[in-house]
């Protein structure tokens, strides 16, 4: 089995546990920056040819690399919470890097949501897409609708569209409830909403939601974190289930384990 090596080289220590890595394991490549952290040779993160990409980082280097590639991933948190990753530092990874090439695992696979600007894919989220005001302290109109029926319109600080991944996210932080994650589903999230009949929605997740910008000509659409995409009142932004699921290594079928660990609940 061949095994793609994606790092956050930002981490503190991260360079002893990738050398650890690396040594381990017969077959593999590393990504550019990582390969350059070493001084070895890597390949873009879109072109890796590992069965299995092993991501040493936290949740943001998983979305990182499922923004370019949609291979599995084993996730080795090295960063803050790392919900979306299997392993803590402390764990026997090299045991479970043997149980991965045994075969003794499955696969989580993870509804996305392809995002839409003026019928151009901009972007597939596992977590979420949110729009909000492109004023600080200043509220923008949203209108959300699914399927060509209106679900809500209201002022706010802008609305999140999240997968069931993305409810234990920027969702929840918000006061939205937590969807299992294989659940087939979405979440429509209202920010702040200036009306109080503006509540979280789930959604049967093939429902297919589209959003307008109602105020201030200009807002700003994010997807899971990464750059601003600024949006106009007259774009046209639609919202619809991938057909190429994420899928995240586990040996662990509990999510309530992960549940109670990740969020000390």
């Amino acid at each position: 089995m061949k095994f793609s090596i994606v790092a956050n080289t930002k981490q503190e220590n991260i360079r002893k546990i990738l050398k650890k890595v690396i040594g381990f394991v017969d077959d593999f490549e590393l990504d550019m920056a990582s390969a350059n952290f070493l001084g070895l040779k890597g390949v873009e993160i879109k072109n890796l040819s590992g069965d299995v990409i092993i991501s040493l980082g936290g949740d943001g280097t998983i979305l990182h690399i499922l923004s370019q590639i949609n291979k599995p991933i084993l996730g080795i948190n090295y960063g803050g919470v790392g919900f979306l990753n299997e392993l803590e530092p402390d764990s026997d990874i090299f045991t479970a890097i043997d149980n991965v090439i045994n075969k003794k695992y499955f696969e989580e696979k993870l509804h996305r949501i392809d995002t839409y600007l003026n019928d151009l894919n901009v972007g597939t989220a596992v977590n979420e897409i949110v729009l909000h005001t492109s004023r600080v302290a200043k509220i923008q109109g949203f209108e959300i609708s699914t399927n060509g029926k209106l679900i809500d319109s209201f002022r706010g600080d802008g609305v999140i569209i999240a997968t069931p991944t993305g409810s234990t996210s920027y969702s929840m932080s918000v006061g939205a409830p937590i969807i299992y994650p294989t659940m087939k589903s979405n979440i429509i999230v209202p920010i702040a909403a200036y009306k109080l009949g503006s509540r979280p929605l789930i959604l049967p997740a093939d429902y297919e939601i589209s959003a307008r910008i109602t105020g201030h000509p200009e807002a700003v659409m994010v997807i899971d974190g990464k750059e601003e995409i600024f949006i106009k009142g007259e774009d046209k932004l639609e919202f619809k289930a991938s057909k190429s699921p994420a899928s995240l290594i586990r040996f662990n079928k509990n999510f309530f384990d992960r549940l109670r660990n990740k969020l000390r609940l």
